[in-house]
């Protein structure tokens, strides 16, 4: 996949716009998973998965060949979604005129309706949420999630085997 990955960009590099679409195609379900495990919000994550590759097409200059493509899309999946958190946080911290109109409303505009997401970014940390979304809605294997992270299969296989768990509590304890 790896190499797959690689050869896209460096069709996009010089100009040929089928390597964008079989990146997207490659990549895809893994940069949404890993917005997704960021944010809580559905729609907000397809728009920044789109929003990274739009980004991808006008940065790939500064892609260097031969190094891990997917880990530099997550690179800028990642300060794209830092960005708009960002800049959420200041919109609700100075916009006052929307806070008295939502009076007794939550400003949280994070909604997901998956209660089984909802408690995955309750208990686990960031860590652990990437590998879980990344397995179980961009359905990779261990050995791909490893690859993509760039972290050992060990510590993948470890951190999902230790995320089901608490998981699992958590399940148990509650009533």
């Amino acid at each position: 996949m790896k190499q797959r990955i690689d050869t896209a960009l460096t069709q996009i590099r010089h100009g040929k716009h089928e390597g964008l679409a079989q990146l997207y195609e490659l990549t895809s379900r893994a940069v949404f998973a890993f917005v997704l495990s960021m944010i809580n919000d559905y729609q907000l994550a397809e728009d920044i998965m789109q929003e990274t590759y739009v980004h991808v097409y006008k940065s790939i200059a500064s892609y260097k060949e031969g190094t891990n493509g997917l880990s530099w899309i997550y690179t800028i999946a990642r300060n794209m979604t830092m960005t708009i958190l960002e800049k959420r946080n200041r919109e609700q911290e100075t916009d006052f005129d929307s806070q008295i109109e939502m009076a007794g409303a939550t400003l949280d505009n994070h909604d997901f309706d998956s209660p089984t997401i909802d408690l995955a970014k309750r208990i686990l940390n960031e860590d652990e949420q990437s590998i879980l979304f990344l397995y179980t809605i961009g359905e990779y294997k261990h050995r791909e999630i490893a690859a993509m992270l760039g972290i050992p299969l060990g510590t993948v296989t470890w951190k999902y085997q230790e995320a089901i768990k608490k998981m699992k509590e958590h399940l148990r304890k509650e009533p």
